[in-house]
């Protein structure tokens, strides 16, 4: 038989309990680091940080909480120490402390300018806010004490005040609802409490009017009383004291009314059940079989909702008859004027055919369906945002609504599973833009209100890639290269050509993000020209072939053809014509072409339309020929064309006419 041990495991939980209570008490207040706002604070930031702390810890007024074990949960958490309130109210929620100092500094000229707010992270709000100045480091040193004096009164008169409207409400948290009902010649008082505490006991008091006098009746450790010295045809109203202990009494603002006590009423129905729905509420009841026993022949009942602690207000009426043969439960709706996520309390009675009213039914307290709450997930995305929530029960799914700058809101998705707790907007999303979204959730008949809103931006348009570079001297041909962007969101790059800086033309899409360069050789039959300058620029376009902004340009210059060689010449010899030229400036020449014309001699002049014939071809280091071939009675014109190694031609450079030195011979008679 196995035996179980109770005492251990309620020791450990006792034990867990103290201990985070202890650990609650004891750290009432972390101090955050301080954030230099610009280079002249760094430094001072940490020195004033030290200096509170240490004035701080010799306050045992102020309860502390170690930076070690600050950093530990923030870290474990995945919180950092950041000084926007949302930042602030989120570490202080994990941290488990009730204030969080925070703030910056600020070095101007000779002035340290220190903003400091308490945040009160239960209430969610900033306790006050403290600037103060320094001058150097011993002003610091001499002024941190007495701002740990101002520091501990506010922390004290903060709790002082929570204690008290802690006290103020405790009766209207605790307390659901206080109902009487007659019983025999009696009153049956019976109450019930929100949330279950040990060791209470009751005070019952009851007056004949509702501003009292309350006079005391007794005393009791259940949550029930029954009054028995009522008088019949007399209106009474009741209250009850709270007492917790040693602590004083704590009056509940809710009175119970009961009218005509002692006469003989008919008995309030029995409510089954209550659920709350979007906007509106259910309630089940069955009829009191005592009214059957007890001839009351009821003909209707009278649905209360509760307005304040003592005051109900009837929404409706249900006919007796409106049950079925098969059920004699009773089902009422009501869909008036509510709230998301809010309380409310109803109870029903008896009417019977002479009139007479029941008391109130035991009370059931109802809870509409609250609000979703949304949270932005991710943004920054390429026309999309991750949006998340907490799922809501009894929904059908949620709608999702959005506006971008002063447009109007627009619902922009329809998630229609109650338990999905995500969505992914890429609706119709642009580059760069913020959005502003909220959420509500939906049954079958209702919507709730917005949920909280929530803003992201989607991801800018790309920038334009780094380093972009054209090189030049390439044969009809510009070689550009670039630092490609690390971003798969990059659909490829643009490129642009123009003949200068102001009119650029795109005539290249180059895909894939990794992409680095691009080789232009000019358009199909139009290939660039030889020795101009030509201007390149290069964007970015993203998936969607959105394009950003354009690079800054960059100059390139296509390889010059060569340069017509000079000083060419011809002069006659005794049997030859010889032409001589000044060597190439350029070092890559692969030749020299030389051509001639001849007129006279059978020839065709070179000036009226006669073609040029290829002569030789000479190496670059040339810079003569001789011409033997010659007839007489001719002229002589030499032209040289120069041709580098990739095929560049120079364009031609033309001797003078020479007459050809050859005397013809005459013929023997």
């Amino acid at each position: 038989m196995k035996k179980f041990c109770f005492f251990p495991a309620i020791t450990l939980f006792l034990l867990c309990i103290v201990s985070s209570y202890a650990h609650a008490q004891r750290n009432a207040l972390a101090i955050f680091n301080l954030k230099a706002t610009n280079i002249e604070a760094m430094g001072y930031n940490g020195e004033i940080l030290h200096a509170l702390i240490s004035s701080i810890e010799s306050d045992k007024d102020i309860d502390l909480m170690p930076r070690r074990e600050i950093e530990e949960v923030l870290f474990k958490t995945g919180l950092v120490q950041d000084n926007t309130h949302e930042a602030v109210l989120a570490a202080g929620k994990a941290l488990g402390i009730n204030f969080v100092l925070f703030g910056d500094v600020t070095k101007k000229g000779s002035e340290i300018i220190t903003r400091l707010s308490l945040m009160d992270i239960e209430h969610k709000g900033i306790v006050k806010e403290w600037d103060l100045l320094f001058r150097d480091r011993d002003s610091i040193l001499h002024k941190i004490p007495d701002f740990s004096r101002d520091l501990s009164t506010t922390l004290i008169d903060s709790k002082r005040r929570a204690g008290a409207a802690s006290m103020e409400s405790q009766t209207s948290k605790d307390v659901e609802y206080l109902n009487a009902k007659i019983e025999g010649d009696a009153v049956s008082l019976s109450w019930k409490l929100r949330t279950h505490k040990a060791s209470l006991s009751y005070n019952v008091y009851r007056a004949e009017s509702k501003e009292g006098p309350f006079h005391f009746l007794g005393k009791t450790a259940d949550n029930f009383f029954q009054d028995s010295t009522v008088k019949k045809g007399l209106t009474y109203f009741y209250r009850i004291g709270i007492v917790a202990g040693t602590d004083p009494e704590v009056k509940s603002s809710h009175t119970a009314l009961f009218v005509d006590g002692g006469e003989k009423r008919p008995h309030p129905p029995l409510v089954m059940s209550g659920r709350g729905y979007v906007k509106r509420t259910e309630i089940k009841f069955v009829p009191c079989l005592k009214n059957e026993q007890e001839k009351f022949n009821i003909i209707k009942y009278k649905i209360y909702r509760q307005k304040g602690p003592d005051e109900w207000s009837n929404i409706g009426t249900i006919d007796s008859k409106d049950s079925s043969q098969f059920d004699i439960s009773f089902t009422v709706f009501d869909e008036s004027d509510f709230n998301d996520g809010t309380t409310y309390t109803y109870a029903i009675a008896s009417t019977d055919d002479k009139g007479l009213e029941s008391p109130l039914s035991d009370p059931i307290s109802i809870d509409t369906i609250k609000s979703p709450v949304l949270s932005l997930d991710k943004d920054n995305l390429l026309r999309k945002m991750i949006l998340s929530w907490k799922p809501i029960e009894n929904v059908a799914g949620y709608y999702l609504y959005r506006k971008g700058g002063k447009a109007e809101w627009k619902k922009v998705g329809t998630i229609s599973e109650g338990t999905k707790t995500n969505i992914i907007d890429e609706k119709d999303l642009a580059d760069g833009p913020q959005y502003t979204y909220y959420l509500t959730a939906y049954d079958e008949k209702k919507e709730t209100g917005p949920s909280n809103e929530v803003k992201g931006k989607t991801k800018d348009l790309p920038a334009f890639p780094l380093n972009l570079q054209a090189s030049s001297g390439l044969v009809k041909s510009v070689n550009i290269t670039w630092n490609p962007l690390e971003d798969t969101d990059i659909g490829g790059y643009n490129i642009y050509r123009g003949p200068d800086n102001n009119n650029m033309k795109k005539i290249a899409s180059v895909k894939d993000y990794k992409s680095n360069n691009y080789l232009d050789k000019g358009e199909a039959f139009t290939p660039l020209d030889d020795g101009k300058n030509y201007f390149y620029a290069i964007t970015s376009f993203n998936l969607f072939e959105a394009e950003g902004a354009i690079s800054p340009c960059v100059k390139a210059v296509t390889k010059p053809r060569p340069a017509s060689v000079k000083g060419l010449s011809a002069s006659a010899g005794s049997d030859h014509i010889l032409i001589g030229w000044e060597r190439n400036p350029e070092t890559d020449i692969k030749s020299n072409v030389v051509y001639r014309s001849i007129s006279g001699g059978g020839g065709f002049s070179a000036l009226s339309g006669g073609a040029w014939s290829k002569l030789t071809e000479l190496s670059m280091g040339q810079t003569s020929y001789k011409d033997f071939d010659l007839k007489p009675e001719s002229s002589y014109s030499y032209r040289i064309i120069s041709e580098d190694k990739d095929g560049l031609k120079s364009d031609p450079a033309d001797s003078n006419q020479v007459a050809s030195p050859i005397i013809k011979q005459e013929k023997s008679k």
